[in-house]
C-alpha cells in the first residue's frame, strides 16, 4: 500500500476546498491555487523518483474495500505510461492556472477552485483501478468543464455548453451501463483482478463514451463551439489533457478488456480514425481563427492516436502513448 497516488488525487481537491472556504483576497486566491499546482508537480516528481521502471505492472497502489458483496473498492495506482500521463496533467494544469492568474480571471474563488478540482479528477482518471471509481472520476472531470465553459466562456458559451453536456452525458450513460453489466458479470469491478470479456455490446458502450470525449469523427459536434467559446487556458486543457483521458480509456479498458470485440470492430474504428485525421487536418488548414486551428488539429491528432491504438501492435501502441 502506498499513499502517493491518493495524495496526487486529493492534494488539488483539498486546495479547491481551501480557496472556496478560506476568506482570501483575490490575489491570495490565485497565489494559493498556483502554489497548490506547483506542489502537485513536486509530488509527481517524488512519484517518478520512487517508481521502479525496471518492473512492469502496477505500482504506488492503494486499495481499500468499500462494498465487499459487489467487490467494489477504492483502488488506485499507476503504471509506467499512466505515470507520465499524470505528469502531463499536473504540468499543463499548473501552466493553465498560472496563465489565468496572470490574465486576472473574474470570480477567482470559483474559477481556481474548479481548476484544482479538475486537476484532481483528471489524475483520478489515470490512477483509478476500479471501474466504478474510474466512472466517478470521469464524471468529476466533466462537471468543472461544464461550468468553466458555461460561465467564463465567450458570447456563445451557453450553446457550446449545452452541446458539450448533451454529447458527453449520452456517452457517460452508455459507459455507466457497460460498467455495471461488466462488473456484475465478472463478480468484481476491479480492473486488476478481472479478466477479459467477449461482449460486443459492452465494448461498444465503452467505445462510444471514449469516442465522444476524444472526440472521434463523426462524434465531434461539440468540439468547435467548446474550443472557440472557452477561455484560452481551458481550451488548452481540453486539447492537451482531457482528450488524452479518452485515449487512455481506449487503451486501459476497451483494448485490454475486450480483445475479441476489438478484433471484430477494429476495421471500422480505423476507418473513422483515418477520416478524422484527414477531415480534421483539412479543416484546420481552412480555419479562420486560432481556436478553430486548435479544435480541428486536436480532432486530427486524436484520429492519429486512435489509429495507433487500434493497430494493436507494439509499434502502434508505443506511438500512441508517446
Amino acid at each position: 500500500m502506498h499513499w502517493l497516488s491518493t495524495a496526487l488525487i486529493f492534494l488539488p481537491v483539498a486546495g479547491a476546498l481551501a480557496v472556496w472556504i478560506l476568506p482570501l483576497r483575490p490575489f491570495a486566491v490565485g497565489s494559493t491555487a498556483l502554489l497548490v499546482a506547483l506542489a502537485e508537480i513536486a509530488l509527481w516528481i517524488d512519484s517518478v523518483a520512487r517508481f521502479d521502471f525496471s518492473k512492469p505492472g502496477l505500482q504506488l497502489d492503494q486499495k481499500t474495500n468499500w462494498f465487499s458483496d459487489l467487490n467494489v473498492s477504492y483502488h488506485v495506482g499507476l503504471f509506467g505510461f499512466s505515470l507520465w500521463l499524470v505528469g502531463m496533467t499536473v504540468i499543463v494544469m499548473a501552466a493553465a492556472i498560472g496563465y489565468a492568474f496572470w490574465a486576472g480571471r473574474d470570480k477567482p474563488r470559483a474559477y481556481y477552485g474548479l481548476m484544482l478540482l479538475l486537476t484532481g479528477a483528471l489524475v483520478g482518471v489515470f490512477a483509478a483501478q476500479d471501474l466504478l471509481l474510474f466512472y466517478v472520476f470521469w464524471e468529476a472531470m466533466l462537471i468543472p468543464l461544464y461550468v468553466l465553459v458555461g460561465v467564463w466562456g465567450g458570447a456563445g458559451r451557453l450553446r457550446a455548453t449545452l452541446m458539450f453536456v448533451i454529447y458527453t452525458m449520452a456517452g457517460s450513460l452508455l459507459m455507466l451501463a457497460s460498467i455495471i453489466v461488466l462488473g456484475l458479470s465478472q463478480g468484481t469491478f476491479d480492473m486488476i483482478g478481472s479478466g477479459t470479456n467477449g461482449s460486443s455490446w459492452i465494448f461498444l458502450g465503452f467505445a462510444a463514451a471514449f469516442a465522444v470525449k476524444a472526440p472521434l469523427f463523426p462524434f465531434h459536434g461539440w468540439l468547435p463551439p467548446a474550443y472557440r467559446e472557452s477561455s484560452a487556458e481551458v481550451a488548452g486543457v481540453l486539447s492537451g489533457v482531457v482528450s488524452k483521458a479518452a485515449a487512455y480509456g481506449f487503451l486501459r479498458i476497451a483494448i485490454s478488456k475486450f480483445p475479441g470485440p476489438v478484433s471484430d470492430f477494429r476495421t471500422p474504428i480505423l476507418v473513422l480514425a483515418a477520416c478524422g485525421l484527414v477531415y480534421g487536418s483539412l479543416l484546420a488548414f481552412r480555419a479562420p481563427d486560432l481556436r478553430g486551428v486548435i479544435a480541428y488539429s486536436s480532432l486530427a491528432q486524436l484520429g492519429l492516436i486512435t489509429f495507433g491504438l487500434f493497430a494493436v501492435n507494439d509499434l502502434g501502441l508505443i506511438g500512441a502513448v508517446l
